[in-house]
């Protein structure tokens, strides 16, 4: 029903699910009580809420679910502009919002409040990652498979000072919480010298080199043979559908003209 001229949704009524809605109210109180994303999905997961496709949250629905203002009686429009071209890559920063004819779950004073909060961290410089974290996505996570991604940590020392320490880890985890699956970490230090020193044993392997080169000769004049064949199959096949139609012309020129020879 939100954001979308679709005639069809207008005309589709909400109504209150009892068992989602406990679960909006939990994500609103969680972050108005000073809860970070992280720790909302991990808690609404734990606790088995589920989305609409059953399965676990992630921290972009937690994101998307606490600036929504369906969930005070309120409708949106225009959400995203240009959606015949664009899809879902131009979100309007200006939606019309309307009332609605549904209940609210959430009360103004705490969608104020949660609104509030969520403008004071938006401020914050997004963190950028760069060369120093190449297996970003290449390593996956030995228990369920999903790519690693960065995650900091502050260490405090004996003497006080403070370390920061920089992982690979689950993205699952990072993601949508321990209900999904573990952390998995590993320092990128450790991860970044064992791959490059396999990498230099392999490359520096003379013997390993070779199969290397000989398996890829192999697989190209493999496709390259392939290519041909499949060239003198469509040549065979034009050269058919050229004689065919020659043979139909005929055909009809006779049928036309019995007894002349063309």
């Amino acid at each position: 029903m939100e954001g979308t001229e679709n005639h069809g949704r207008r005309k589709s009524r909400l109504e209150v699910v009892e068992r989602k809605a406990e679960a909006v109210r939990l994500m609103f109180q969680l972050y108005a009580s000073g809860k970070g994303y992280k720790a909302i999905v991990g808690r609404i997961n734990r606790e088995v809420y589920r989305t609409k496709l059953d399965n676990a949250f992630s921290v972009a629905q937690i994101k998307s679910i606490l600036t929504n203002p369906v969930y005070i009686g309120k409708v949106r429009y225009d959400v995203r502009r240009d959606w015949n071209e664009k899809r879902r890559n131009n979100i309007n920063p200006n939606p019309i919002v309307a009332d609605g004819k549904h209940e609210a779950i959430i009360s103004e004073e705490l969608w104020e409040q949660v609104q509030f909060m969520i403008s004071q961290k938006n401020g914050k410089p997004a963190r950028i990652y760069d060369g120093e974290y190449p297996l970003t996505g290449i390593l996956k996570c030995p228990q369920c498979g999903a790519g690693m991604v960065i995650s900091r940590t502050t260490n405090r020392n004996k003497d006080g000072s403070k370390q920061k320490l920089t992982y690979y880890a689950c993205g699952n985890w990072k993601n949508k919480g321990t209900t999904v699956c573990h952390s998995n970490m590993v320092r990128v230090e450790k991860a970044n010298t064992f791959v490059y020193n396999q990498l230099d044993k392999l490359l520096s392997d003379e013997k390993f080199f070779k199969e290397v080169v000989g398996r890829v000769n192999r697989e190209h004049r493999i496709l390259k043979e392939n290519a041909i064949k499949e060239r003198e199959v469509q040549e065979k096949s034009l050269e058919k559908s050229r004689f065919a139609n020659r043979e139909t012309m005929n055909f009809t020129k006779t049928a036309r003209f019995p007894g002349r020879n063309f």
